[in-house]
């Protein structure tokens, strides 16, 4: 009889805040075996933004890998706003210009994560996990973990980063599916020279264009050297996908401006992302606080008005691998300990953003949105050149950071 593959610690996803935790515990001496349900890790058409705390929270957990991310995005030189008729609000250097904030691509990141794993973390495609059960003999691993069609593993650890639709939540917390918000996303990214030459503000290859009214919006923007990425979002009345996406996003923007038109028919339709944006309610625990807890979105999911999901996996990689550190994993009060630690580390911080994001998902297709962002974008370039003028030695050393 085949024995039963055994980690030390058992990630469920392999999406960047999984990826990054199995760096951060792999790199303490535990064996680590990642499971994703996905046949291939295959570029999708995603982009996301990265500020210096998600920088920060990657370079804890291995420097190079952050440098190597940076340099694979794209900080905003020039930004520009206009309604869907093409009318001009702002256009004027990026409020973000010379921050340590930039856009890059998704699958990018997750690449750039899974290429430089250590090698006592072993990834499993195909794996789509199903449930666990607790194994009361002490000569195996305390978690046997079930997957469809898929042979068993052990595990003394298990995490949760398996997204908004997590498997592992609905096990451990069991608060049913997440909310839909009301508001549908469709995503895609192409290499930037299939439109070349481009005007401002994509000219010389760090722009970024937000177009802003009835209710919708649509952002594009230099995600890297060779490529530009895009965003449309509208409120939709459920989550159902539909049957072409391509003909659906050109749809639900007909009659934009018409560069907006020449991005979508510019990217692949195979490649385009069409989700909608879900929620959940804060919860005051996530696992079992014994073997069990969660990561990411998985955790706490959120709108992504305030552009951190990303730094959050990061920031939530970096602390538990921080409460496991020297921990034997057999030595089950003191592991619950660090889990429960971790737990009520994070809750504190995610509970407020979730509520916060929350809000500035509804005003984000308000009727006024893009006077909004007018006003918004002027007064945070005004005062960033009045500290450039007042401060003039911080220009260049990453002080002047306006957060996304």
């Amino acid at each position: 009889m085949t024995e039963t593959p055994t980690f030390d610690i058992a990630i469920i996803g392999a999406g960047p805040g999984a990826l990054s935790a199995a760096h951060g515990l792999a790199n303490l001496g535990f064996s680590v075996g990642v499971f994703e349900r996905a046949r291939a890790l295959r570029p999708i058409g995603a982009a996301l933004g990265l500020a210096e705390a998600g920088y920060k929270a990657l370079a804890l957990i291995n420097a190079d890998l952050a440098t190597q991310v940076r340099a694979a995005s794209a900080n905003p030189q020039r930004q520009l706003l206009m309604r869907p008729n093409g009318e001009v609000l702002f256009s004027d250097e990026s409020p973000l210009a010379g921050t340590p904030f930039t856009w890059l691509a998704w699958y990018n990141l997750q690449s750039s994560l899974h290429n430089t794993l250590p090698p006592t973390v072993s990834l499993h495609l195909n794996h789509k996990f199903v449930n666990f059960t607790k194994v009361a003999d002490p000569s195996k691993a305390p978690l046997r973990l079930h997957f469809e069609n898929q042979p068993d593993v052990g595990a003394r650890l298990l995490i949760g980063a398996d997204g908004y639709h997590s498997a592992v939540r609905g096990l451990t917390v069991g608060d049913g599916a997440p909310l839909y918000t009301g508001t549908m996303t469709w995503r895609g990214i192409l290499p930037r020279q299939i439109l070349a030459p481009l005007a401002e503000p994509f000219a010389e290859g760090a722009g970024f264009q937000l177009v802003v009214g009835d209710q919708k919006n649509f952002w594009i923007m230099d995600a890297g050297p060779e490529v530009l990425a895009w965003t449309g979002t509208a409120l939709h009345p459920t989550t159902e996908k539909s049957t072409d996406v391509l003909a659906m996003v050109l749809q639900v923007f007909d009659q934009w401006t018409p560069f907006v038109e020449r991005v979508i028919r510019a990217t692949d339709p195979t490649t385009i992302v069409e989700t909608g944006v879900f929620d959940r309610e804060p919860v005051s625990q996530w696992g079992d606080r014994e073997r069990i807890t969660l990561l990411g979105d998985a955790a706490h999911p959120m709108r992504p008005s305030l552009g951190l999901g990303a730094t959050m996996a990061f920031e939530d990689a970096v602390a538990l691998t921080k409460k496991l550190k020297g921990l034997n994993l057999q030595d089950i009060p003191s592991v619950a300990r660090a889990l429960t630690d971790y737990e009520e580390e994070r809750i504190a911080i995610a509970t407020p953003l979730q509520l916060k994001a929350r809000q500035g998902g509804e005003a984000s297709h308000a009727s006024d949105q893009a006077d909004q962002l007018k006003t918004g974008f002027e007064l945070a370039l005004a005062a960033r050149r009045h500290k450039e003028v007042t401060n003039p030695t911080l220009k260049g050393w990453g002080l002047l950071e306006t957060k996304p």
